[in-house]
């Protein structure tokens, strides 16, 4: 059982589940404009291959209409997942979809699944959904 089975406060369990999942509904995935790179790992992105790639995609992806939403967490990105270095948004897409996220989609909406009155509690749409890098939303 992973950790987060143990923590049986539903707000922290979901807290610990959201570093690196979405909940059902509020995945940016769904909406068609993001993708996963081949490794789930930041660290495969730290060295090597991994590293050579990454520091492509950091100079270049932009080039292509792409952009990384989840950086690492700090004073340009406050809140949300943890870094993903394999995640890339698709902007030219993601970018109209997200403003609509932003004025259509509410925490009450998440709804039909255990847990998922974590999300008002928590501000899942606000924090997580809309917690991407400043650069993604322009």
């Amino acid at each position: 059982m992973d950790a987060s089975g143990q923590i049986p406060d539903p707000v922290q369990r979901a807290l610990k589940i959201l570093e690196y999942s979405s909940m059902p509904g509020t995945s940016r995935h769904h909406w068609g404009t993001d993708i996963d790179l081949n490794a789930f790992e930041n660290s495969w992105f730290e060295k090597g291959e991994g590293l050579k790639l990454y520091r492509w995609l950091k100079t270049n992806a932009h080039k292509y209409g792409f952009c990384q939403p989840y950086t690492a967490l700090g004073a340009e990105r406050v809140t949300g997942y943890q870094e993903e270095r394999w995640h890339w948004t698709y902007m030219p897409l993601s970018v109209p979809l997200t403003r609509y996220a932003r004025e259509h989609l509410k925490d009450s909406l998440i709804a039909g699944f255990d847990g998922a009155a974590t999300a008002t509690k928590i501000g899942v749409v606000d924090k997580y959904v809309l917690g991407i890098h400043p650069s993604c939303m322009q």
